[in-house]
């Protein structure tokens, strides 16, 4: 299964860092890798919590969070056009305050075909995302 991955320390609690992260319906406010997201469970982000979202360069589906540990980690995951997408979320303590790793796991025929076409377009997704979480965190902590 092709897997991608981004890691960034952020100069803000890992508290905090779950505070904007688990915020997902903002995601857009401070990510240019995500267009749209509407929560369609009520309440904190936790396990079953699912929502429509709209990346750039995907088509609109519903993610579903497969795992949630605040302040820690949160999994969740969609299937599209037969490839079965997993996110990954983690929170860490650091030195600098947070190391955060988000990763993308596709799975499926689809997914291990197009690995190059797709490879780019999710490296690029995760680095906007790294990094706008970054500067909306340190921005507030």
């Amino acid at each position: 299964m092709p897997r991608w991955e981004q890691s960034i320390d952020i100069r803000a609690t890992p508290e905090r860092v779950w505070q904007i992260m688990s915020d997902i319906e903002r995601w857009p406010e401070w990510t240019p890798s995500v267009l749209s997201v509407q929560k369609l469970t009520a309440g904190p982000l936790r396990q079953g919590t699912t929502a429509r979202v709209r990346a750039k360069g995907t088509p609109e589906s519903t993610w579903t969070v497969s795992e949630s540990i605040p302040p820690k980690s949160f999994t969740w995951g969609t299937s599209v056009r037969g490839a079965a997408t997993t996110a990954g979320h983690i929170i860490e303590p650091a030195p600098s305050g947070s190391r955060v790793t988000l990763s993308i796991q596709i799975g499926g025929i689809a997914a291990a075909l197009l690995k190059p076409v797709l490879g780019r377009g999710i490296r690029e997704n995760l680095r906007l995302e790294a990094e706008g979480l970054k500067r909306r965190s340190e921005e507030a902590a």
